[in-house]
């Protein structure tokens, strides 16, 4: 089926809007607070008039905001109340005659415009989308009721989505709270256990970083994969190096520590290889059990601690090892934390279901969404 296309620029209407609220706080909006490929507001920010710096321009209820900066992040939503935004989101004040906002919305966080939305940026540190082209681009545009039934559709595919990902949500935060009945929060001591530092409990071992000469990205007999902190977030950078050339190794069940950041102090496990020196290994000694540590290195506390104790160099905030080597915990008996282990694993395993489920459920919307843009849904 033939599907008519409009250009961006045509589907907006060009009234500037006004800012005519009479409350003493608005919402200031940045790109921070909005979540990857979802379109969902993480947090909401209200700051009152005056502390509305320059770089910001004013949007109403309904307005598309598609973030220009970054634009492979993905970042678009539609506003649910006036506000104020970073001039890093182009505002959308959609023509209702021409185009659904949630349509539109859903077009631009899909992998067809995402694609050349990623292609079409200018600056290397901070890229941003080349407006020209983004307003020249042609959306396929059906009749506003096919519109609305794509836009009706989508929006049930994802509820799905979202109900999988919140169980996932709440599964992490029974783990949490589990954690804390059994063992209180380790730096305050709040069981009374005995209290050790880290490096009498657990051995950190830095990793190794061969020269770039000797990488491939394809694996060889004689090879190793190397692995860098987002092998753990994609597959998609895959590095091999001779076994000869590595020094540091690691097996899937080590628990990994993300030496480097934003984010500083991941706590990463399920990858086996060789690993580089953004990574370091944490070992435990007799008291602890390995499962256990993965754990405890991720509780709020110890991160917030940790993260707030991070040396900053060469534009890379770093863990301070000497730190972390030093930090005092109450360490609870090693027959307890095998109880605890036990309940966790159990609680990972319903995880990994509702992953599976969740990965189905993001394979269909994908489908639902192209079949929705080349018209033959």
């Amino acid at each position: 089926m033939s599907v008519e296309k409009a250009k961006i620029s045509s589907l907006k209407l060009d009234v500037k809007q006004k800012f005519q609220s009479q409350c003493e706080k608005v919402w200031l909006l940045n790109l921070d607070q909005i979540e990857q490929h979802s379109g969902k507001v993480i947090s909401k920010e209200y700051v009152s008039i005056s502390e509305i710096g320059n770089s910001t321009h004013y949007f109403s209820k309904g307005t598309v905001l598609y973030s220009k900066l970054r634009p492979y992040l993905n970042k678009v939503v539609i506003a649910d109340e006036d506000g104020f935004a970073t001039t890093e989101l182009v505002p959308i004040n959609c023509d209702v005659k021409k185009v659904d906002p949630e349509y539109l919305a859903y077009f631009l966080r899909s992998e067809i415009f995402l694609t050349f939305a990623t292609n079409v940026v200018a600056g290397a540190k901070m890229p941003r989308m080349v407006m020209g082209e983004f307003w020249n681009y042609e959306i396929p545009l059906p009749p506003l009721a096919e519109q609305h039934r794509i836009a009706s559709i989508l929006d049930q595919a994802d509820e799905l989505r979202q109900k999988r990902q919140q169980a996932i949500e709440k599964l992490d935060q029974l783990l949490q709270s589990t954690f804390y009945d059994y063992f209180g929060d380790p730096i305050q001591n709040t069981k009374s256990f005995p209290l050790k530092d880290f490096k009498s409990i657990i051995k950190f071992t830095g990793g190794s970083q061969p020269p770039k000469s000797v990488f491939s990205d394809t694996f060889k007999e004689g090879y190793i994969r190397l692995v860098q902190i987002r092998d753990f977030r994609t597959d998609k950078y895959l590095t091999f190096i001779p076994k000869d050339s590595a020094r540091r190794f690691f097996k899937r069940t080590d628990v990994m520590i993300g030496r480097y950041g934003p984010p500083v102090f991941q706590i990463l496990r399920g990858l086996e290889g060789a690993y580089n020196v953004a990574l370091m290994k944490a070992e435990p000694k007799e008291e602890l059990d390995n499962d256990f540590l993965f754990y405890l290195l991720g509780a709020e506390s110890i991160q917030q601690l940790v993260i707030a104790n991070s040396q900053r160099s060469a534009g890379q905030t770093g863990v301070n090892l000497e730190f972390l080597n030093n930090l005092v915990i109450g360490v609870p008996p090693l027959e307890i934390q095998k109880v605890w282990v036990k309940i966790a694993l159990k609680i990972e395993e319903q995880k990994k279901n509702l992953y599976k489920q969740l990965d189905m459920q993001n394979q269909l919307f994908s489908s639902l969404q192209n079949q929705a843009f080349n018209g033959t849904l």
